[in-house]
């Protein structure tokens, strides 16, 4: 017979929501400026490259808020945002180095 899967709970809440808010904005901030480098945007905020990076952020950022009660648990949660977060920052340190 099979094992039930893990049920969905809310107890850790707080730690979700944290690894949301703390890792899942550096996250989101390292996909911005991933997308910012690879469209060449100048810095003036007047821009369509700008405004869109701008209005995805804030898109991605609640994305991550809602989806971080999808972990089982928050130290789940803390090293999946962790982590891609960190790995996203080394993306754009290397696109930066070949880029330039």
């Amino acid at each position: 017979m099979t094992e039930a899967p893990h049920a969905l709970d809310n107890r850790q809440w707080i730690a979700k929501v944290l690894a949301a808010i703390l890792p899942g904005l550096g996250l989101v901030f390292a996909v911005m400026a991933i997308l910012g480098r690879l469209a060449g945007t100048t810095g003036d905020p007047r821009s369509l490259p700008a405004q869109a990076l701008m209005w995805l952020t804030a898109v991605l950022w609640v994305f991550v808020l809602g989806t971080c009660f999808l972990f089982s648990t928050g130290r789940q949660a803390w090293a999946v945002l962790g982590g891609a977060c960190a790995a996203l920052w080394g993306c754009f340190l290397l696109l930066r180095l070949f880029l330039s």
